[in-house]
């Protein structure tokens, strides 16, 4: 019966042992804590079947205690040759996709010519004048605008010709022919809820008039708005007010002027 029992128990430790050894897929310092608690094991079944005087369990004993001994040499390798192995790479991570802004191809124009041009007719109440000028818009040569810490295209300028017809403060019927000069400060359309919007003034100057003869310095200021309705580039509308003095006298200069309205739009020639 001890025979029998003995036998029973060895069988069940090789059974214990296999299942450690084949298919295992512990890491070797987890085999490692493994085997150190089956050969306490053993030492205790050893002392044990010594006691009992049977010598054929104790060698089978001992042969497994040298086996588990020769496997968890095995593990230790394993585990020291991991800990000395460099950590892998990191995975490369792909950069965020970069969003390129198409560039519109350069616009020629009309004509081919590429020139920048607004084309405005105004109404000046008051004096019933109508106003009529044609300007040739020209980006900021100076770079004024990055130096103000605007940006690049925030001013323009316009050089004008133009005609006026109406009544002067006299009440008396004038007609002239001015030259303008303006400078426009672009606004930024997010200042302004999305609207594209500008201020502009300068300088005019009567070259032909009523008199048969040039006239004297006026000026203009304006606040204007504008986008693309369909008409070949941008339309403005702008509120206006100006003084245009189509002839002078020893005392008092001819002058028409008043609060109006101009619209116009932009093309490119």
């Amino acid at each position: 019966m001890k025979k029998l029992f003995a036998l029973l128990t060895v069988f069940v430790f090789a059974i214990v042992l296999a299942g450690m050894v084949c298919a295992d897929e512990r890491s070797a310092a987890d085999k490692l804590a493994s085997g150190r608690e089956y050969l306490q094991t053993l030492d205790q079944k050893i002392i044990k079947y010594r006691k009992l005087g049977n010598a054929a369990v104790v060698t089978d004993l001992q042969a497994q205690k040298k086996s588990t001994i020769a496997r968890m040499k095995v593990w230790k390798e394993e585990m020291e040759a991991g800990e000395m192995a460099p950590p892998p790479p990191p995975r490369p991570v792909a950069p965020p996709p970069v969003y390129v802004r198409p560039v519109a191809a350069p616009v020629a124009g009309l004509f081919g010519l590429g020139l920048k041009t607004g084309y405005t007719v105004g109404y000046l109440a008051g004096n019933q004048i109508v106003v009529g000028r044609g300007d040739l818009i020209l980006a900021d040569p100076m770079g004024i605008g990055p130096m103000m810490g605007l940006a690049d295209d925030a001013i323009a300028w316009k050089l004008g010709l133009g005609g006026a017809t109406g009544k002067d403060i006299n009440d008396l019927t004038k007609s002239a022919m001015p030259i303008f000069v303006d400078g426009i400060i672009n606004i930024p359309a997010d200042m302004m809820g999305g609207v594209a919007s500008y201020v502009g003034g300068g300088l005019n100057y009567v070259v032909y008039g009523s008199e048969k003869t040039g006239g004297s310095y006026g000026g203009q200021v304006y606040y204007g708005i504008k986008g693309d309705i369909g008409l070949g580039g941008d339309s403005y509308v702008e509120l206006a007010y100006s003084i245009i003095r189509s002839g002078s006298s020893l005392t008092t200069p001819y002058s028409m002027k008043g609060i109006g309205i101009n619209i116009g739009t932009e093309l490119t020639l």
